[in-house]
């Protein structure tokens, strides 16, 4: 094994003094083992068809495909497919399939698909998709997607962001995560998350009084398209206080000048008397459509039906049928089962306020 490794390596000195002070800028392939042990020597302005980097390579381009065992370095354009145990580094145009153990890096335009197991990076504008372990950038405009736990696009985003957090400047397509931030503003692009931040968006508090529940409060965040709703209720049920606290969605679109219609989706945990704690299966589910009518440039009034699914195996002072919320007699559906779960059905209502900041 040691001859086998002194071989190649004289092999390579011993090619690298040919070519070393060769002024030929492109030849149909290169063999290095780490810069500046290979074909090209200390020339990095010398591209090639297909380039293999035992270890760690610096050249001028790459036309077809390059592999390299650590890094591949080019000073010059790349096209066609490159792969690296640690790093691809290209410092001209990228356009084809780039991929890499760790990262990633490109200073000019690119093209394709880009998949590192940390993190992408491009400093201009990109053509098709980054994929990665961890982050995501480009420094410009992206047309296409990003799939990681973060990503950032200091441009317009056309296309889609995938992650736990996502923030563009602008947006043109969807974003999907827990956390989206759109910091100047979208161009009928949808963010869908937890929280969506959003410049010029649709931020609302809502106070609406139902059947069931009798005072409501909902924030809702993220644009009239999509936004999500925090929600808070007040009840009472034998005389005690009944707490309800929920998560939602919705979409809004108008009908008219000062007319428009909300569909809101949620779901509710329902506390009784305080008792935060082991409060089992005690769920009531929400379907509301709203009429809004707009009064003031930020005020509108709402009201609308609403489908409600309660289930639930909470019982209250040993009451033989579990629940903790006063189901309306008009329910269409009411059932427990044997194993104690109680679901009722009902169509009720809500009317409220709507201000808009």
């Amino acid at each position: 094994m040691k001859k086998l490794i002194s071989n190649i390596f004289i092999l390579i000195i011993s090619i690298t003094s040919v070519f070393a002070q060769d002024s030929t800028k492109h030849i149909p392939a290169q063999v290095s083992f780490l810069y500046p042990l290979g074909i090209n020597g200390t020339n990095t302005d010398v591209s090639s068809d297909v380039s293999f980097n035992v270890l760690w390579g610096v050249n001028g381009g790459v036309r077809y495909f390059e592999l390299g065992g650590l890094a591949n370095v080019n000073n010059g354009n790349v096209t066609g497919g490159q792969i690296a145990g640690i790093a691809n580094v290209t410092r001209g145009e990228s356009n084809g399939l780039i991929i890499s153990g760790i990262t990633n890096l490109n200073t000019e335009t690119a093209k394709g698909l880009h998949l590192a197991g940390i993190n992408n990076y491009s400093q201009q504008q990109m053509n098709g998709a980054q994929v990665s372990g961890i982050a995501n950038v480009v420094n410009a405009d992206l047309n296409g997607a990003q799939i990681g736990l973060t990503n950032t696009v200091r441009g317009n985003l056309t296309g889609a962001q995938v992650g736990l957090v996502n923030y563009t400047d602008s947006l043109k397509g969807s974003q999907i995560g827990l956390i989206n931030i759109v910091a100047k503003g979208t161009d009928g692009g949808v963010p869908i998350g937890l929280i969506n931040v959003v410049k010029d968006g649709y931020y609302a508090v809502e106070l609406s009084a139902g059947e069931t529940i009798w005072a409501n409060v909902n924030f809702k965040m993220g644009t009239e398209k999509f936004y999500t709703i925090f929600k808070g209720g007040y009840s009472q049920y034998n005389d005690k206080e009944i707490n309800t606290f929920g998560l939602g969605f919705g979409t809004k679109f108008d009908l008219a000048k000062r007319v428009a219609l909300a569909v809101d989706l949620s779901t509710n945990q329902v506390i009784y008397d305080g008792q935060f704690e082991n409060t089992g299966l005690n769920l009531l589910n929400k379907a509301d459509l709203n009429v809004h009518v707009q009064l003031a440039k930020c005020f509108s009034i709402f009201a609308g039906p609403s489908l409600n699914i309660y289930t639930t195996d909470y019982k209250v002072n040993g009451n033989e049928t579990p629940g903790s919320l006063d189901v309306p007699d008009h329910a269409f559906y009411d059932n427990t089962t044997n194993n104690g779960t109680r679901t009722a059905i009902w169509v009720g209502g809500q009317a409220g306020v709507n201000f808009t900041f």
